[in-house]
């Protein structure tokens, strides 16, 4: 029979700590919700494996690494069974280096969160009993859009203004899909979930509170349906190009409480409607593979360094906003220059979990949902979920279509560095694995 454990401990940084996922670091002034390490292990009694989900913007290769060593010395599990990944606020502090050099992340939190991520895995290691496991999936098409368009004025545009004639046409796709995994003690009460679902967290809007956003919202959410004792794991899905804002609809709140109330309540609902309809089982085939990888930096043309030594030769000394995005990303494309020559290529790792007929994706980027979408139309598993920003920070991974477009997710800087080969490679890796696992 399956032992199966759960865990959450508290990660939330000291007031004064630099939220990061916007242009400008801002220090916080308090805590509207905290943050997590959330832990699950699944242990058959051969060789069990952890999800841990972090209430952060991404996860760095080394915590990752330091966390693997840790917990597989204190737990046995084997470091390439445990699956770490970000939920992606931007209401949380830094935890790598998010534009240029002079802004990388406090090395006090990093160990913070490292000790957080352990104590949570080590603790649900130590919590395991006999459990019954149900996996499920809906559809939800409300909650999540995609936030890129095409203009008339023949540019693509990120979160252009609602309702806008302006607009011609809708970009890209998006990832209707929830999945769901829930755990029951062998009385039929619940323990804990897994839930994936691709959508940007950024909607708390809180500017200078700390906020685990809407992975946050659905966390207490169900803790507030099924008890206090539930701890609920969210793996974010591919949404590198999706967001909460609805375009097409100027009444719906864009950000701020009612649009966390929406999407809290909405996934909870969601889980309850997929977790009636599941078959629960006491023994299911798990497995987990790994692959490592190296993706290239994207060129960095002549002209662009021309035009960044311009821009920084031309600098005023005191840059309106405009100017000051200009100055960072002309400091950026020299610092990725530099890069090229010692460092052309970004490690990362493509990892997959069997749990039954369904796999688990887990890839180390910030990646378009059209990816995520090939890797589940041409999975050999019976169902699979994909989870974005695991075991590793690479950047934006846009499809070819967006870099022939344009838009801020594939404008050369630190956060969007990549080649264009990476999304392709990063699907063709999973598929492999997955074959390796499934047929």
């Amino acid at each position: 029979m399956l032992q199966i454990g759960f865990a959450e401990v508290d990660v939330t940084p000291p007031n004064g700590t630099e939220i990061s996922g916007h242009w400008n670091l801002r220090q916080s002034k308090g805590v509207r919700d905290p943050l997590f390490a959330h832990a699950m292990v699944i242990d058959d009694g051969c060789a069990p494996i952890c999800l841990i989900t972090c209430d952060v913007l991404s996860v760095r290769r080394s915590t990752v690494l330091a966390a693997r060593e840790a917990i597989s010395q204190a737990t046995g599990i084997a470091p390439e069974r445990i699956g770490i990944s970000a939920t992606h606020t931007h209401y949380g502090p830094l935890t790598a280096q998010l534009w240029t050099r002079d802004q990388q992340p406090d090395s006090s939190y990093l160990d913070h969160l490292l000790a957080g991520i352990i104590a949570a895995a080590t603790a649900a290691f130590e919590a395991r009993q006999p459990a019954q496991i149900g996996i499920g999936w809906t559809f939800e098409g409300n909650l999540s859009f995609n936030r890129r368009f095409m203009m008339r004025s023949g540019e693509v545009v990120m979160h252009p203004p609602i309702a806008s004639t302006d607009i011609l046409y809708q970009e890209g796709k998006t990832d209707p899909e929830v999945g769901i995994i829930a755990v029951r003690d062998i009385e039929g009460k619940p323990l804990g979930y897994w839930v994936n679902f691709a959508c940007h967290a950024t909607v708390a809007g809180t500017a200078d509170l700390i906020s685990a956003d809407f992975p946050g919202a659905l966390g207490a959410e169900i803790k507030r349906r099924r008890g206090d004792q539930v701890v609920t794991l969210f793996g974010n899905g591919c949404c590198a190009n999706l967001c909460q804002q609805d375009v097409f609809d100027p009444d719906r709140p864009r950000s701020g409480e009612e649009a966390l109330k929406i999407l809290g309540e909405g996934l909870a609902d969601n889980v309850e409607r997929a977790e009636a309809e599941m078959e629960f089982a006491d023994d299911l085939a798990l497995d987990a593979r790994s692959q490592e990888i190296t993706i290239p930096l994207r060129h960095i043309p002549d002209e662009l360094v021309e035009e960044a030594r311009r821009v920084l030769a031309d600098a005023s000394p005191d840059p309106d906003a405009q100017e000051h995005r200009d100055i960072k990303y002309a400091e950026m494309w020299l610092e990725l220059t530099e890069r090229k020559r010692t460092e052309p290529m970004i490690p990362g790792e493509v990892q997959v979990f069997r749990i039954g007929e369904v796999a688990l994706v887990l890839l180390p980027g910030e990646v378009f949902v059209e990816y995520g979408l090939e890797i589940k139309l041409r999975s050999s598993a019976r169902r699979t979920f994909v989870v974005e920003l695991a075991n590793a920070i690479m950047g934006y991974v846009p499809t070819r279509t967006a870099f022939e477009g344009g838009g801020y997710e594939q404008k050369t800087g630190s956060n969007s560095k990549l080649s264009p080969v990476a999304g392709e490679f990063l699907v063709e890796t999973a598929l492999a694995l997955l074959d390796s696992m499934f047929r």
